[in-house]
């Protein structure tokens, strides 16, 4: 069995609230990875329903990929059988990408990006569009700019250009906002221009995350530890997640 424990800091900082009758669950999962999109669409079934609490942390499988992203056809015949797998193991009212993304993103600043949304109190919403952005509108967000822009439009939606058209005099965010470290935060800058973490925080969150990850038996992805401590990795993770789900709800 393996000794693990939960990341308390993360519910601490996040604001999230336990519930009683909840259980830990932790994963280890790559934005890049399509199990690993699965594995996160059922963390949020599991968020929904007060079923569990969950301790997302990103990392990156592989870290050689070029700074600017790679194309991803270069082995199609790979990615036709993991893809056929995760759709055979996506449960109804799941997406499972028919195709990868054109170009596979170094997702190093979504890493960062995702590690400095706990302090913000906003990872399981960024988690979320990460994935989304990459498996379902097929984005090429390796760009430190193009995740600062998933940030932004996350902790700054655009004003509604109606009511401020009916009512000028409504101060915007910006006006109503004294905290300048705040507003960068706000616009998109948790992340510096070169995708690393704004603060030694993130930083070392993300460093403890991937020391974690590298030191279980096994670096498959998903990495899931369940209620009972044991890792399950890969399609073994998203079966136990599936059971997680199917065995609380309600009949």
């Amino acid at each position: 069995m393996l000794a693990v424990a939960f990341d308390r800091e993360t519910d601490a900082v996040s604001g999230r609230v336990r519930q009683e009758g909840t259980v830990p669950v932790i994963i280890y999962g790559d934005f890049n990875c399509p199990y690993s999109y699965l594995a996160s669409q059922r963390a949020d079934r599991l968020i929904r329903g007060g079923m569990a609490r969950i301790d997302w942390r990103a990392v990156e499988h592989d870290r050689a990929l070029a700074v600017t992203g790679t194309r991803a056809g270069h082995s199609s015949g790979a990615w036709e059988r993991e893809l056929a797998e995760v759709a055979a193991l996506a449960l109804p009212g799941e997406d499972a990408p028919a195709a990868p993304p054109p170009m596979l993103s170094n997702t190093g600043a979504a890493v960062a990006a995702y590690a400095e949304a706990v302090t913000d109190g906003v990872a399981d919403e960024l988690r979320r569009r990460l994935f989304r952005a990459i498996w379902a509108h097929r984005r090429h967000i390796s760009s430190a700019y193009e995740v600062r822009r998933l940030v932004t439009g996350l902790m700054w939606p655009p004003a509604n250009s109606r009511d401020r058209l009916a009512n000028p005099d409504i101060p915007s965010l910006l006006d109503r906002d004294p905290d300048l470290a705040r507003i960068v935060r706000r616009s998109g800058g948790t992340i510096a221009p070169d995708g690393g973490p704004l603060t030694a925080t993130g930083y070392r969150r993300i460093r403890r995350w991937r020391r974690d990850w590298l030191a279980l038996p096994s670096q498959v992805i998903p990495a899931v530890i369940g209620p009972d401590a044991i890792l399950r990795s890969g399609a073994d993770g998203l079966r136990h997640l599936a059971s997680l789900v199917s065995a609380r709800v309600p009949r």
